[in-house]
């Protein structure tokens, strides 16, 4: 039942009745049209479900005072966003096992963590072939997620793609029924599907299985340039990512489900070419290095042309509420990060913390207080929310919790005297929606492709829309780091790449970053590296960057 009151007028009441058994399907197919309902009734206005958005989710977060789902049968938490598709996935599999094809072979599940699941894995041939649209295998499956959320289960082997293969509730659809047929019935309640194309022109013959499906939760890859032997998702439960299985099994890059290159490096907490079955899947970072080279957390690269203060991430949870912000400042010749600081605004008193090149020691104030060095373990706390710093004075990591759940890893390395990189991971696909920022990525935003040639492809922003022009003491910094940073702006690089180095000096940065990046030396790192290195920042550069990647 979905009570709607208008607060300006509390005697208008609207009582709309779903029946739970079709709670989540009306949710899914109808792409929750109460929304429309709402707009129509006045409670918000100007606001709107993203048509585009493959997800099926609508964003009710400024009507969630307004609107309360409940059933009998269903019990549902307080979120700001609402998808049934969400509740399961299929976070991992082999479209097409290397070497030869087993009978048996595993498909990684992502769910509610020790929830039990009963449900049925099939897929549809997508070939160009006669059997076109037929459903070709499918499995019940059932067991019980660990305590991260993964569950293995095992079927037979799939077909070799093109496919699309399907999460479902546990009634099969039958084997060799063709979902172009008038008569087919989608079964139960899909919560998942991946389209797999093994040519470009099966492309189309996907998105006709999606609509004769009736456009279910799920993505359709484009054609990657030959057939992938692996799909996982970002962190189990995120974006969808390829690895391809070429001629003579050399492969150095993932493909996104659009085709675009992503170098293997930038992930953390895995090896991304191999499987992770049973473990949450490696997860594509963000963070700023060098002069300033932005990896945002869609997998877009940008360098950063202005210097100034700028807001790298902010995390903001209604509830319960949590509010975090990540400033930067770039400054110097090469513009260089000089300065981070981070600021809590969770509770009641606003927290701060900060670090600068200039000694590289994390300093913090609470509560109005003075500033300290003298950093306790637990460094900032809301009412449901702490920052804990682990690591030596250089090199450190901050782990951000909301209750015992972990929400974002901080990464950073200071060099005294010079500059400071650092990495963002968020821990779980469910909490990027609250994220804000330079280290969010813009929707479109192209890959950065590597080049052995032109410096000048690396791709450029000014972030104005990011940029804070209060004071760095305004923003919860201290007097000294703004006098400290104050010293650098106004320092900023004024002749172009191509004025400072010429085709010699660059040959010499090239040697010296693949001295210290090796394996990485494909990378969008190693172009930065060399822009870096021949811009005037030395060694010290690509020592640094080297470094990060290992952190």
């Amino acid at each position: 039942t979905a009570w709607l009151k208008r607060p300006n007028f509390p005697d208008l009441n609207f009582e709309l009745q779903v029946p739970p058994s079709l709670l989540i399907y009306t949710a899914i197919k109808m792409k929750l049209c109460v929304h429309v309902l709402l707009l129509a009734l006045g409670v918000i206005s100007g606001h709107k479900c993203d048509e585009t958005n493959d997800s099926n989710e609508c964003d009710i977060s400024d009507i969630s005072s307004h609107l309360h789902l409940a059933t009998k049968a269903t019990k549902v938490a307080k979120v700001t966003k609402v998808s049934a598709a969400s509740t399961y996935l299929i976070s991992e599999f082999e479209p097409n096992p290397p070497s030869n094809d087993p009978s048996t072979q595993q498909i990684e599940l992502s769910g509610p963590a020790g929830g039990t699941f009963n449900g049925c894995i099939w897929t549809v041939d997508a070939d160009n072939i006669t059997a076109k649209g037929e459903v070709d295998r499918a499995n019940n499956v059932s067991g019980t997620f660990d305590p991260n959320g993964p569950l293995l289960v095992s079927i037979p082997d799939l077909e070799n793609p093109s496919f699309t293969i399907v999460l479902s509730s546990s009634t099969c659809p039958s084997v060799d029924d063709n979902v172009f047929d008038t008569g087919f019935n989608v079964p139960g309640v899909i919560y998942d599907s991946i389209g797999v194309p093994d040519v470009a022109g099966d492309e189309a013959i996907l998105a006709q299985i999606r609509e004769a499906l009736g456009h279910p939760p799920g993505t359709d890859f484009k054609f990657t340039g030959d057939e992938p032997k692996l799909v996982f998702r970002d962190a189990s439960v995120g974006n969808l990512y390829a690895v391809n299985d070429p001629p003579g099994g050399v492969v150095t890059v993932v493909k996104d489900a659009n085709g675009g290159d992503i170098e293997p490096v930038e992930f953390s907490g895995g090896d991304p070419l191999e499987t992770t079955f049973g473990v949450i899947n490696p997860t594509l970072g963000s963070g700023v290095i060098g002069d300033p080279h932005i990896h945002t957390l869609d997998g877009g690269h940008y360098t950063l042309l202005r210097e100034g203060s700028f807001l790298v991430w902010h995390f903001g949870l209604p509830q319960p509420h949590v509010d975090w912000q990540i400033f930067a400042h770039y400054a110097g010749r090469q513009s260089f990060t000089k300065g981070l600081l981070l600021v809590d605004t969770s509770g009641s008193e606003p927290s701060s913390m900060e670090i600068t090149s200039e000694r590289c020691e994390w300093q913090t104030q609470s509560n109005s207080k003075k500033w300290s060095s003298e950093v306790p373990e637990v460094l900032l706390s809301g009412p449901s929310s702490r920052m804990q710093l682990v690591g030596n004075k250089n090199r450190n990591r901050i782990e951000l919790f909301i209750a015992d759940e972990k929400v974002a890893t901080l990464k950073v390395l200071c060099r005294q005297g010079r500059h400071i990189d650092m990495k963002l991971y968020m821990t779980n696909q469910k909490w990027r929606p609250f994220v804000s920022g330079e280290l969010k990525g813009q929707k479109g935003q192209k890959h950065m492709r590597s080049s052995n040639s032109s410096m000048l492809q690396l791709a450029t922003r000014e972030d104005q829309e990011f940029e804070v022009k209060k004071a760095w003491a305004e923003l919860g910094g201290s007097p000294h780091a703004q006098q400290y940073l104050q010293d650098f702006d106004g320092h900023g690089q004024n002749a172009g790449f191509s004025q400072v180095c010429d085709a010699q000096a660059q040959a010499d940065a090239k040697a010296l970053c693949q001295k210290h990046l090796g394996t990485a030396a494909d990378s969008s790192y190693f172009e930065e590296c060399v822009y870096d290195v021949c811009s005037g920042a030395g060694e010290v550069a690509a020592e640094m960057a080297a470094e990060m990647l290992k952190f």
